[in-house]
């Protein structure tokens, strides 16, 4: 059963916080809301963020070990 992800850690993740990239890894299965995939794009600065946030969710709905192959993942 997939963990729900919530969305300050979500946050952290796109804010590039390596704790959060962590931990979102080691969880392996994990999901998240349609409320939180909203406070998200609400959330967000401009089309660009937007963008980010649906290819990044897109992507993790196909492929759950993309957290560290991230083109943007600075290491």
């Amino acid at each position: 059963m997939p963990y729900l992800v919530d969305t300050d850690i979500l946050i952290d993740f796109f804010r590039k916080n390596e704790p959060a990239i962590d931990y979102l890894d080691s969880l392996g299965d994990w999901s998240l809301s349609v409320i939180t995939g909203l406070e998200l794009i609400a959330g967000a600065k401009d089309k660009r963020e937007v963008a980010e946030i649906d290819n990044v969710l897109s992507s993790t709905m196909r492929s759950r070990s993309y957290l560290k192959s991230l083109s943007w993942h600075t290491t």
